[in-house]
């Protein structure tokens, strides 16, 4: 049976099982998120990479990969791998119209793929998540806590959405989690939205086309 292009509910899920089971219960697609990605990855700790052609196999849905996904050689990777399209937070957060402040656009050109570290394991384990983030003194804190076996009190004032909110206007980016992915790695610039895709789509293809001269 074809897949359906017409999406109405989309679900992000971090493994093989979570997408088959909302196939089950009637959603119209699935994000695939791999641990590469900002935010609450998995506790499973599987990459896009593995996750997306595997999802491919378990289900008949539309397929967006997230976790890793920032520029056109990404894109044509997760095409590759079976993909319908590919799903990006941190690659826009570096566009001129996310219109953060300009001390975040430096982290997010200057930050490498080393500079993001996972947190909140002991404290996110009941929901199988944890939370990946740029490495900076508010994590330091956080792990300092975690070590010590702290509980939510004292960790909650360091990972409150107030504070992050505040540092994505203000500036301070050492004080807030920021949930920044891997893919920090790969940006190198702050286009526009259109420039971004543009590019996107037109190294996706040459990256694919390139490809194939490989069995040619």
């Amino acid at each position: 049976m074809a897949r359906d292009a017409r999406v109405k509910v989309l679900h992000k899920v971090g493994t093989v099982k979570h997408a088959v089971h909302a196939e089950k219960v009637g959603y119209d697609a699935v994000t695939i998120a791999g641990f590469e990605e900002g935010g609450f990855p998995h506790k499973d700790n599987v990459s896009t990479m593995v996750l997306v052609p595997k999802v491919r196999e378990a289900v008949n849905l539309p397929i967006l990969a997230a976790g890793g996904m920032a520029d056109g050689k990404s894109l044509a990777a997760a095409i590759a791998l079976g993909a319908d399209g590919i799903m990006m937070a941190t690659r826009f957060l570096a566009t001129r119209e996310s219109g953060v402040h300009p001390n975040i656009y430096k982290v997010l050109v200057e930050k490498t793929e080393s500079d993001t570290a996972l947190q909140l394991q002991s404290l996110l384990a009941g929901f199988g998540l944890q939370v990946r983030a740029l490495r900076n003194e508010i994590m330091e804190k956080i792990a300092e806590i975690e070590e010590k076996g702290g509980n939510l009190g004292e960790l909650l004032p360091l990972i409150s959405g107030e504070r992050a909110r505040k540092v994505w206007k203000d500036g301070n980016t050492e004080e807030a989690m920021l949930t920044i992915g891997q893919s920090v790695g790969r940006i190198n610039d702050i286009p526009t939205v259109a420039e971004l895709v543009e590019r996107m789509t037109i190294d996706a293809k040459e990256a694919l086309e390139s490809g194939l001269q490989a069995f040619s």
